[in-house]
């Protein structure tokens, strides 16, 4: 046997530090955005906050330009006067947003049926997937195993499988895992590594085995510590417990990253940010680094260098958050108009799917970016979520959304001769008489029962 040492080229997908901050930073609302910030200035020299006072009468500022702003890993050393402001005016004369509350009635069960509402399931899957989903524990994990399921419910243990695959991969990623290798695993494949990357092995095959180090797990794979540590770098980025954003608090502060408003009969988004502070790099620090570093020991020199790149790259992955908003937001607004100026009954479907085609963005990166965001219209603060749903097409053509429907099913009810209610199926031939679509008899009893109404004999004995 001859042992020799051989180069080969193999493509690998791997985390750059401008992807994992952007990972970081879509997902966070603007109370969030605020604390993290404010953490990292206290880290990092090169960044520093100018607080400001706040204005006696509001006024509003015109958006800014919605152009990309792409991630470079070289410093630009013209980079220097660059700001993130995090602030705008005061939106509301008389009573500051942040004092607003909304009812926390989503949980992760609410947030993964939502998304599972927007896929194409059949109805089978979707009973299938909510008894799975009812059985997470609070970190994220099923906690019945699926051959449990399977006899509970008759079917196949491969359907069983096939929907807890589809779960898995809704976000958070990972949840509805049975252990925390599966977890890891489905975190990793869904950005994008395969199953002969390095960091899938190790998690795979060395999960155990981590805690000992690099320079044992290099032994294993017969690959250099160098690399170890970057496959290590890559697999200490994720989320363990995917539930871990998802408690049950019943009331919180709410701060809108959008607003929706309509000036001169034309209807304008613009991204919101509160009134606190100026982010911006440090002009000492950066002149300083222009300057020739004589006596400045090497390790020192690099240290500062590293942090120049880390300032830099965090203040355009905020841009590219803000213009990512903006977009978001910008399709939202223009695909639901009518709802803004007619009401609820006008709410169009729109899924994941059709807003990623729109804003050319992939999929995942708008549910990241919808995720716990509110918007602030003339009709109240509303989750941006909340205008994204399925829906049917009527015979016109036009498309009218879940919701829409099930608020005329509410008013349709509310206006029926209370001694002679409607029974589910004349619901269903009054819809499709109104709105021109052919609506099932089980799809009306079950948007009743999200509405909390109940059913026909029930009505008729209060």
């Amino acid at each position: 046997m001859e042992v020799k040492n051989q180069l080969k080229l193999v493509p690998q997908l791997l985390l750059t530090p401008q992807l994992k901050l952007l990972l970081k930073v879509l997902p966070m609302n603007t109370l969030e955005l605020q604390e993290y910030l404010l953490e990292e200035v206290n880290n990092n020299p090169f960044l520093e906050i100018e607080f400001k006072d706040l204005p006696t009468e509001p006024t509003r500022k015109q958006t800014r330009s919605s152009d990309e702003v792409h991630l470079s890993e070289e410093v630009d050393w013209d980079y220097g006067n660059i700001r993130y402001h995090f602030g705008e005016e005061e939106p509301e004369e008389e009573v500051n947003i942040i004092e607003r509350t909304v009812k926390a009635e989503e949980s992760l069960a609410d947030y993964l049926l939502w998304q599972l509402s927007l896929k194409d399931v059949t109805e089978l899957d979707k009973r299938v997937a909510q008894y799975i989903i009812g059985n997470l524990d609070d970190r994220g994990y099923l906690r019945v195993l699926p051959e449990d399921i399977s006899k509970d419910t008759g079917l196949p243990l491969e359907r069983i499988e096939k929907v807890r695959n589809i779960i898995k991969f809704l976000d958070p990623v990972g949840v509805a895992s049975l252990n925390l290798k599966e977890c890891l695993l489905a975190q990793l494949e869904s950005l994008g590594f395969k199953d002969n990357s390095l960091p899938y092995r190790i998690v795979k095959d060395y999960l155990e085995e981590i805690p000992k180090g690099a320079e044992r797990l290099s032994q294993f794979l017969d690959v250099s510590s160098k690399e170890v540590e970057e496959a290590l770098s890559v697999i200490k980025s994720l989320e363990p417990y995917p539930a871990r954003n998802f408690c049950s608090v019943t009331q919180f502060s709410v701060v809108p990253d959008l607003r929706f408003y309509e000036e001169d009969g034309e209807w304008k988004v613009e991204v919101l940010k509160e009134n606190q502070f100026e982010l911006k790099l440090n002009n000492y620090y950066t002149q300083f680094l222009k300057r020739r570093l004589k006596g400045v020991p090497k390790q020192t020199q690099e240290y500062l260098r590293e942090k120049m790149r880390m300032a830099e790259t965090l203040l355009k992955a905020l841009d590219y958050r803000y213009t990512t908003l903006y977009r978001i937001g910008k399709a939202i607004l223009d695909h639901q108009k009518e709802f803004f100026e007619k009401g609820p009954k006008y709410l169009k479907p729109l899924t994941l799917r059709m807003l990623a085609e729109e804003t050319n963005l992939h999929e995942s990166t708008v549910s990241r970016v919808v995720s716990q965001k509110y918007v602030d219209t003339p009709l109240g603060i509303f989750p941006l979520k909340y205008f994204l749903s399925g829906g049917y097409v009527k015979s016109s053509g036009e498309g009218v959304s879940s919701k829409a429907i099930m608020n005329y099913l509410k008013e349709l009810i509310e206006k029926e001769d209370k001694t002679k209610p409607l029974s589910d199926a004349e619901l269903a031939k009054e819809l499709q008489k109104r709105l021109g679509v052919k609506i099932a008899r089980r799809t009306v009893t079950k948007y009743r029962e999200m509405l909390n109404i109940p059913s026909m004999r029930e009505r008729k004995k209060k």
